[in-house]
């Protein structure tokens, strides 16, 4: 039987000013196919041993309720749930993604809304909800019951368990299959630009709701169902949400922060560990009594304050995820394909203050310009975060959306 190959042991990535470990060398194309059987068994298995949160009247229990119901509460969580039941994301939500896998003219564009009925279907099936459905790994459910509620043990357990909440929630409506306009969905889902000789364009995801990071259904315990939950989770929380586990092997009593890996369109491609203030923030949220929706600290994204980053393909190696099967390792064609990709100021923030710094230094009596914003991020390919639409409409909005999504994916 082929074996995962062995994980570094570095405890944690290093900080901003930390010497980049070596980066891996990547699998080759058969190595993959071994090392994608194994991960599937893995994900068999980790799906086998689930078992659910019973009831056992604890304040564990509680609190644990009190967090999805919060999560559940808000108008975010309503309304991508209200998608998946609709079979279809919105135009703009479609777009909303960093690599959105769309060409311009993609037919996603006619969906400018839900179904009539659909959000009203979704405060339904959420006023139902019974959290007691949801089943859970066991190591980290059995740290969330023994660990004092309060400490970072708690706190830590709980954002991971209210993440695989919405994941597996999302999963569930998908395979419920409640969607509205079934024909439309497998048109556009497999509809792919063709060109004049013939050649297709970008390669088709399983599934509208997709995150770039987690397409990889041939692995996942519930196929396309999990690609979905992935997306529902990312929309929700800002992120899909991992956890250092070579650090949590060193101090399980003291885990790291947690590390989000979003698809937002405008947000970082890189893994980033949320501050402590943000972590707060979202622990606050999920344990208040009956918090107005407006309260969540939702969607967690990156700003320049989240310095303690990693790159993607690197997350692996360091034994950065959830799940060790979430994601394939990456192949050695990959790695050098992403070589060559333009770094942007918002994936590497740094670039930002060394342009301050530069722009602060005597220069000869000769007048120079300084290093200006724009000509820098033009130089790095940013996607700067505060600029303005496309005309300041919803559809010059969305006009930008596309752009920059189109702009991502060359």
């Amino acid at each position: 039987m082929s074996r995962l190959p062995e994980p570094s042991r570095s405890p944690s990535p290093p900080g901003p000013s930390s010497p980049s470990p070596a980066r891996p060398s990547g699998l080759s194309e058969a190595d993959l196919v071994a090392v994608t059987e194994r991960l599937r068994q893995l994900a068999r298995t980790a799906k086998t041993s689930r078992i659910p949160y019973e009831n056992d009247h604890s304040e564990h229990y509680k609190l644990f309720v009190r967090a999805v119901s919060n999560l559940l509460s808000t108008e975010l969580a309503l309304f991508t749930f209200a998608q998946i039941i609709d079979g279809l994301p919105t135009a703009d939500v479609a777009w909303d993604r960093r690599y959105p896998g769309l060409v311009e003219v993609h037919p996603i564009e006619e969906h400018e809304d839900i179904c009539p009925g659909v959000l009203e279907r979704a405060r339904r099936f959420r006023a139902d909800f019974d959290p007691c459905i949801l089943s859970f790994d066991p190591k980290p459910l059995r740290a969330f019951r023994k660990a004092a509620p309060g400490s970072r043990l708690f706190n830590t357990r709980l954002i991971e368990l209210a993440a695989v909440a919405m994941h597996q929630i999302g999963t569930l409506l998908f395979q419920l299959e409640l969607r509205m306009h079934d024909g439309d969905i497998e048109r556009i889902d497999q509809w792919s630009e063709e060109s004049p000789s013939g050649e297709r364009g970008l390669p088709l995801r399983p599934t509208m709701f997709s995150h770039h990071g987690y397409l990889d259904h041939d692995v996942y315990p519930d196929g396309v169902a999990d690609v979905v939950g992935y997306w529902a989770e990312d929309r929700i929380l800002g992120g899909v949400a991992v956890f250092d586990r070579a650090s949590e092997q060193l101090a399980p009593e003291f885990p790291p922060n947690v590390y989000f890996h979003s698809c937002r369109q405008r947000a970082t491609h890189r893994y980033y560990q949320l501050r402590d203030d943000q972590q707060q923030a979202l622990v606050d949220f999920l344990l208040a009594e009956n918090p107005p929706p407006s309260a969540a600290p939702l969607p967690i994204l990156a700003d320049d304050g989240n310095v303690v980053r990693v790159d993607q393909e690197q997350a692996l190696a360091r034994q950065l995820y959830r799940d060790v099967w979430e994601r394939k390792p990456p192949t050695r064609e990959y790695l050098k394909l992403v070589s060559s990709r333009p770094r942007s100021t918002v994936d590497y923030p740094e670039y930002k203050a060394f342009i301050k710094h530069i722009n602060t230094l005597p220069t000869s009596t000769i007048h120079r310009p300084p290093v200006s914003r724009a000509s820098a991020t033009s130089c790095t390919s940013d996607h700067d975060v505060e600029g303005g639409d496309a005309g300041g409409s919803a559809e010059g909005e969305r006009k930008r959306k596309r752009q920059d999504g189109l702009d991502d994916q060359t």
